[in-house]
């Protein structure tokens, strides 16, 4: 299975099956920082977007692991993010 990530709603959409894997093989404080922005509410979809960048950003910095179909739906997102 891989992961398509071509619009913002992809974005918020890859957070949950990232946080699946991240709490499922012990990368717990990962997913517990993931779990906060997704359950935030933001007043401004702005402020949600920049929230999932700074927690995807930390997860490709110290996730080391990722099998490749994360890793580049990760890095999809956070190029869609930074545009």
């Amino acid at each position: 299975m891989s992961f398509t990530i071509r619009t913002q709603g992809d974005v918020l959409k890859f957070a949950l099956p990232l946080y699946d894997y991240l709490s499922q093989n012990g990368h717990v404080e990962e997913a517990n920082a993931l779990v906060k922005v997704v359950d935030s509410c933001y007043p401004q979809d702005a402020q949600a977007l920049d929230a999932h960048r700074r927690a995807f950003k930390k997860i490709r910095e110290t996730v080391h692991d990722l099998p490749s179909r994360y890793l580049l739906a990760l890095d999809d997102a956070l190029g869609m993010l930074s545009e």
